[in-house]
């Protein structure tokens, strides 16, 4: 009678924990806290997941019944259950303990702490995911300091007197494919989105075609100084830089939280020591070019910076029809 209570115990524990896991998923989804981990073309499986792992635990549910009653629940091939208690206890403690730390710590999104353990990525234009390819190169710092304008302070938003922007209203098709030839396949999509950025008076960096944007600038930096841009995303600082800096940066996830990788921009703004990290901002200014290291990249001398509420989906993700989402 004993044994038949000590394997029932066993699978009585496989239950509670599958349901365990079941529930955490379930209660991810109809808190809308599932994306903080799973790209929303990976939640169907997830989702999928959550249902299978119940019908196991229903099985596990009723092989703990069957071997309280005494009867037969599997062949004489099962591994029999161990009787070490340290053994068990480290067994299931592996997965208890992940569920735990579910159940228990906030649900929230990755922020400055994570993007300093990774590091941030000043570069995006070998990192955008294309249809056939996904290749990323880090480019880990911030640029040298430009020179800021006078403040003129709002109650809402602080500005500052804008420069002259670009505008592609005057170029040709031939002379718009002159300016943004490439040499390899691979930048060809770049080359169109550049184009289609050019002609527009401000370029607003939409969180579905983030990466697809900030590449396509960072590939045709040049081309692009003096342009006017608007995008948002939460404030990041590292200790080495100056006080008129920092970096307004966004995850971009392809899988899930695990393959987060933080990207982001350089601001140039004469308070941006006034602005904490994992504020959430909206940030308005010109295109400018700056180094870090020997490496080119593109910065915004901000006009404007609002402070905003973090966005429902915080994360950004990858896009393979860029150029349908610029024409829409």
């Amino acid at each position: 009678m004993n044994d038949n209570r000590s394997v029932s115990f066993h699978y009585l524990l496989r239950t509670i924990i599958l349901l365990g896991f079941s529930s955490y998923i379930v209660y991810l989804a109809k808190s809308d806290s599932l994306q903080y981990y799973i790209a929303p073309r990976m939640m169907i499986y997830v989702k999928c997941a959550a249902v299978a792992l119940y019908i196991i635990a229903c099985f596990q549910g009723y092989s703990a019944l069957r071997a309280y009653w005494g009867k037969q629940i599997a062949c004489d091939c099962e591994q029999p259950v161990s009787r070490s208690a340290f053994r068990n206890f480290v067994s299931y403690g592996l997965l208890v303990l992940p569920l735990l730390v579910g159940f228990l710590l906030p649900d929230t999104a990755l922020g400055s702490a994570m993007a300093a353990a990774k590091g941030m990525n000043l570069s995006a234009a070998k990192s955008a995911v294309s249809k056939q390819s996904a290749e990323i190169v880090t480019n880990n710092g911030v640029p040298a300091a430009t020179p800021s304008p006078t403040v003129s302070p709002s109650p809402k938003a602080e500005t500052v007197s804008p420069a002259p922007a670009a505008s592609g209203n005057d170029k040709t098709d031939a002379e718009l494919q002159q300016l943004f030839h490439v040499d390899s396949e691979w930048d060809e999509d770049f080359a169109k989105i550049g184009m289609l950025l050019y002609k527009k008076d401000t370029i607003v960096v939409k969180p579905s075609i983030y990466m697809e944007i900030l590449s396509s600038i960072d590939l045709f930096k040049d081309n692009f100084i003096g342009k006017k841009i608007e995008l948002t995303g939460f404030v990041y600082r590292e200790d080495n830089m100056k006080s008129n800096q920092f970096v307004v940066g966004r995850f971009a996830v392809s899988c899930c939280s695990a393959d987060a990788t933080p990207y982001g921009v350089m601001i140039d703004f004469p308070t941006a020591q006034n602005y904490t990290k994992d504020t959430w901002v909206k940030v308005t200014g010109t295109i400018q070019t700056g180094t870090y290291n020997g490496n080119d990249i593109f910065t915004i001398k901000a006009t404007q910076i609002e402070k905003i509420t973090a966005p429902d989906s915080p994360y950004i993700y990858p896009n393979f029809e860029p150029l349908k989402e610029l024409d829409s």
